[in-house]
């Protein structure tokens, strides 16, 4: 049976820094359009992974604009270059994204240069360039891009005081993928969820995230362990996320974003008690896993 939509997770992580999550983001892919949402730190490196070069990639969204989101969009413009890229790219997101981008470009002016100069026509004169869309979204997802066959919505999340921020949903052929973005439980991300086939969601499970601060503070370390606590009041609980999919009719349940960032051995500790909120199937994401919807 063909595929209408598929999620390959390229990184399932917060900001806090590990060997086995790398910082949010994730490619949707449908009819032969890959749309990457988020550009996390080690981005550029999980697209190789997952053999979808960064050359493939039809269009980007933000979410918002918090550095795990955002800090590998240099090397990506570089290596979807290099990799033989001949038209601007495609970016969406909310209100800075194209000063933010124009930033990015402007830390490559130098490379952008060399590279022109060493390597001539081989390389197209196309280099960086962006197409920027700032876009702007209510409580109603709304339908902001159609890339090929894959119509993108997008609604407003609540991860004060960052705003706007916003969450996706990406439909084809009757299937839908919905992208929570860094969000508490708000009326944007229950409306966007509505029946979704998938819903990959922010995740915090607190009382881990307490343990984690308390070790923090066992050494010394106050500081990190006062900036952790305060992440409980921008991210939804693992509980939330469940009530969400529950309340939504969502078939399928992804934690991403995960909070804190666990090993596969800690997951039945991280989803205990979910599913006297929510029947539906729970998956705990890991980087470079897919799930496809047929």
């Amino acid at each position: 049976m063909a595929v209408s939509l598929e999620i390959t997770f390229l990184g399932t992580s917060s900001p806090i820094h590990t060997g086995h999550r790398f910082g949010p983001c994730q490619v949707v892919s449908g009819g032969g359009v890959n749309l990457l949402i988020d550009i996390g730190w080690g981005a550029t490196l999980r697209l190789y992974q997952a053999g979808i070069p960064p050359q493939r990639i039809d269009a980007v969204f933000f979410t918002h604009l918090h550095s795990d989101h955002t800090t590998d969009m240099a090397d990506f413009l570089v290596m979807r270059w290099v990799g033989g890229a001949t038209a601007p790219l495609p970016v969406y997101g909310p209100a800075g994204t194209a000063r933010m981008v124009a930033g990015f470009r402007e830390a490559l002016a130098a490379d952008t240069k060399f590279r022109l100069d060493h390597h001539g026509e081989k390389l197209s004169p196309v280099a960086t360039e962006c197409d920027v869309k700032e876009v702007s979204a209510g409580e109603e997802p709304a339908v902001i891009a159609t890339v090929g066959e894959i119509a993108v919505k997008a609604f407003h999340v609540d991860h004060r005081p960052v705003m706007p921020a916003f969450g996706y949903r990406l439909e084809r052929n009757g299937r839908s993928v919905v992208i929570s973005g860094d969000t508490v439980a708000c009326a944007g991300l229950l409306n966007g969820s509505q029946g979704a086939d998938l819903l990959v969601c922010d995740s915090m499970n607190k009382r881990m995230m307490a343990d984690v601060e308390g070790r923090l503070r066992g050494i010394g370390n106050e500081l990190q362990a006062s900036l952790l606590a305060d992440a409980h009041t921008y991210h939804a609980s693992v509980e939330d996320g469940a009530a969400i999919a529950r309340d939504a009719g969502v078939k399928h349940l992804v934690l991403s974003h995960v909070m804190p960032a666990i090993v596969p051995e800690q997951e039945a500790e991280f989803t205990a008690g979910l599913d006297a909120i929510y029947d539906g199937k729970i998956s705990v994401a890991h980087d470079l896993e897919r799930f496809p919807l047929e």
